[in-house]
């Protein structure tokens, strides 16, 4: 039932903080343990599994500066090998499979990656930095702007390590917050030293303003999509709407029953 799903969820999650707090013990006594880090996060984001309390752990394992330099770097590689990946591997693989194969998944995919890929070959920029600073899954944001031919490479890396750098420092300043590796990975305040507590309200101000970015960049990409439309479909779907609430006819398309 519900509570035995909620049960595996938290065993899965605890499993998954003990592994990295035993990673970052590791890393913290090893001369090249930073550099190790970069190559750990780099897979980890390749794998699109959660980055946040790896990135919070590293904040608390080395300074501020190190910590989000090091995650950006470590991030942006694996973003950049997921979108070569994907291009070079799985865009041949889908495009000779036949589309009258796949799955509803598949096909609105596709929809999907069709509407952005006007937007993509007008305004690359502001689209990929819309796509990488939006609530969206991470597999999305590097292995399916990967099956966009318009999109250059280099736009993609720069966009990606621009949107990395404000929310490695965010979880960089949560780390350094907490007093103990636990307690930062656990999400734990720190202590009442003033430094602590500055840092825990820079993280959370810094975190707070990403939140209201990335909802502002999910409602424009909403607009894009919509906008993305052919205008006989929008003049179609326009002229529907304006059929079922005008007076008279029901929603069937014929006229109601006296």
């Amino acid at each position: 039932g519900e509570s035995a799903t909620l049960q595996r969820s938290g065993m899965a999650l605890s499993a998954h903080l003990v592994f990295v707090q035993g990673l970052f013990e590791q890393l913290q006594q090893h001369p090249h343990g930073l550099s190790y880090y970069v190559l750990f996060l780099a897979g980890w984001t390749l794998c699109c599994l959660p980055t946040t309390p790896v990135e919070i752990a590293a904040g608390f394992t080395w300074s501020v500066g190190l910590s989000s330099t090091a995650s950006s770097l470590g991030k942006t590689i694996g973003s950049c090998t997921a979108f070569a990946l994907s291009r070079l591997l799985l865009a041949p693989l889908l495009s000779r499979s036949p589309a009258t194969a796949a799955g509803p998944l598949r096909r609105r995919a596709d929809a999907m990656l069709t509407q952005l890929g006007g937007a993509v070959r007008d305004r690359p920029f502001r689209t990929v930095f819309l796509l990488r600073a939006a609530p969206l899954p991470i597999a999305l944001k590097n292995y399916g702007l990967g099956l966009m031919p318009a999109l250059p490479s280099l736009v993609f890396v720069l966009m990606t390590f621009a949107v990395n750098v404000p929310f490695s420092v965010a979880w960089a300043l949560t780390g350094s917050s907490a007093s103990s590796l636990q307690e930062a990975l656990q999400g734990g305040g720190g202590d009442s030293s003033g430094k602590l507590v500055t840092s825990a309200v820079t993280a959370l101000v810094l975190l707070g303003s990403l939140g209201y970015v990335g909802n502002f960049c999910r409602e424009q990409l909403r607009e894009m999509r919509s906008g993305a439309e052919p205008p006989e479909e929008r003049a179609a779907a326009a002229a529907a709407a304006a059929a079922a609430d005008a007076p008279g006819v029901g929603r069937g398309g014929g006229e109601k029953a006296e």
